[in-house]
């Protein structure tokens, strides 16, 4: 079940990728106001894996990065069995962390994603946008 902390301004939901979250928690010095500008614009659309709390703890040391991404608007998808399984049988992009934000997308039909990384243009039926 996916935590939802305000309703949805848009009916497409669109999943976003660590890289941006991270530019906007720091406040990135060349992608952190676009990054800020994209989730302000579709706060309560966005969706990410539970994957990705852990690679922002990682990357930022930030505990409390759940309730950050709640309170601008980022839902929480689980990180299953089943997504970690489809994402061991997809060829693109090269990257097993990639391939379960892919696969999280596609469990949940979501064929957008908020990334600047252009691994994501490799896979086809998802459109990237930064």
């Amino acid at each position: 079940m996916l935590s939802r902390s305000r309703p949805r301004r848009y009916s497409k939901r669109i999943y976003v990728d660590v890289n941006v979250l991270y530019y906007y928690l720091t406040a990135h010095p060349q992608f952190g106001e676009q990054a800020r500008s994209y989730i302000a614009s579709w706060s309560g659309s966005l969706v990410t894996s539970s994957l990705t709390v852990w690679l922002l703890y990682v990357l930022t040391k930030l505990e409390n990065a759940t309730s950050i991404l709640e309170e601008v608007g980022v839902e929480l998808a689980p990180l299953t069995a089943s997504i970690l399984r489809r994402a061991e049988k997809l060829e693109k992009p090269r990257d097993l962390e990639d391939r379960i934000h892919v696969a999280t997308m596609l469990e949940l039909g979501i064929d957008t994603i908020l990334s600047n990384d252009r691994d994501f243009d490799s896979v086809k039926g998802i459109r990237r946008v930064f």
